[in-house]
């Protein structure tokens, strides 16, 4: 099984990725350091997918969003490297925006939003990175701005507002993260128990 997991920067993705991956024994795979290690000229037969770097805050200081702008093909890169990956491997889990309107629909790939408002992600993102609320709020508002302008122009997708390609949305906003894990293996359970009884019977 794929496990995509996708929201805006705070939302929890990276945590979530990492929750799942060990829960299930799967493989989990950082999109922003693989983005990373493209920006920095590593070329696809060398780029690592073992034990990728989690954002813990690093990606908001790093320059990669004005160079993913000066140069498109940053993420085309990485997007055409991550559709192969899903297509090749398995067991794997990935935070990544673009995947989930990429790939064609497939019983082996499960779609994850996480919704969370804006003031709690900035609430996060301040814990996190330890920044005052200000700061934090004020990345967010202009790195949203960003990824959804970014991928409109790529894609044509909506980033946060065409969310019917997901078989799951979670609003994080009320829940703790003990609510949030639950509510994700509970779901993931039942769908992939479910696609195995399909194998079983075809």
């Amino acid at each position: 099984m794929i496990i995509l997991i996708c929201g805006f920067s705070a939302s929890g993705k990276s945590y979530l990725v990492n929750f799942v991956a060990k829960k299930f024994n799967y493989n989990y795979v950082h999109t922003s350091d693989i983005l990373n290690q493209f920006a920095n000229g590593v070329s696809e037969k060398k780029i690592q997918i073992d034990n990728t770097k989690r954002n813990n805050g690093w990606y908001e200081f790093s320059g990669l969003d004005t160079k993913r702008k000066n140069n498109h093909n940053l993420d085309k890169k990485l997007d055409k490297f991550l559709v192969k990956l899903v297509k090749t491997k398995d067991n794997l889990v990935l935070d990544s925006w673009t995947l989930p309107y990429l790939v064609k629909e497939n019983p082996k790939i499960i779609k994850i939003w996480l919704d969370a408002t804006e003031k709690e992600r900035a609430k996060r993102l301040a814990l996190r990175d330890k920044v005052t609320f200000a700061q934090a709020h004020k990345l967010l508002k202009e790195k949203d701005k960003f990824s959804k302008e970014h991928f409109q122009k790529l894609y044509g997708f909506n980033l946060g507002k065409d969310k019917q390609v997901f078989d799951l949305v979670i609003n994080t906003t009320p829940l703790s993260i003990k609510e949030v894990e639950k509510k994700t293996l509970d779901f993931l359970k039942k769908k992939i128990k479910w696609f195995f009884l399909l194998i079983f019977w075809l």
